[in-house]
């Protein structure tokens, strides 16, 4: 199994908890259902802080790379304030922000000397993921704001 292949593997596997934290406020509804929701703003934080972090372990000497880290600390610093907009239970716009930082994070990403040099198999893997990542913030947000469904109309 070459690397390319179990990259594509964990991504898929990570990306399970925002599948399951998107889906189940539809089955189950109610305070589990914010919960989920919770928990989905709160993992999607950390994976965006995380891969915010990313940048710096991109080869140095690629163009822009000191441009690159500003922007990696720019998406781990969104992480947290999507931390801070779930606290405050702001919760629709930190959906919102949510689906905005991982496909700007996307387009940054994409962009790099780094990536432009990946196999397309990795390519389409983040083209993938991140698309299946800001449907389940979709989907999330239209628990939200659905009248029917929403915790705090109800």
């Amino acid at each position: 199994m070459n690397i390319t292949n179990i990259k594509s593997t964990y991504g898929y596997i990570g990306f399970l908890p925002f599948a399951v934290f998107s889906l189940t406020p539809w089955i189950i509804g109610g305070e589990i259902g914010k919960t989920m929701i919770l928990f989905q703003l709160a993992y999607g934080a950390i994976i965006i802080t995380f891969l915010g972090g990313f940048a710096w372990g991109w080869r140095d000497n690629q163009k822009n790379q000191k441009i690159n880290l500003s922007i990696g600390i720019f998406f781990s610093l969104l992480g947290c304030s999507i931390l801070l907009l779930a606290y405050f239970n702001l919760i629709l716009t930190g959906l919102i922000t949510s689906i905005i930082s991982f496909y700007l994070f996307y387009i940054f990403e994409t962009s790099t000397e780094d990536f432009q040099k990946k196999d397309d198999d990795y390519k389409k893997f983040r083209t993938i993921l991140t698309m299946l990542v800001c449907i389940s913030f979709l989907i999330s947000s239209s628990y939200w704001i659905n009248p029917y469904s929403n915790p705090y109309i109800i």
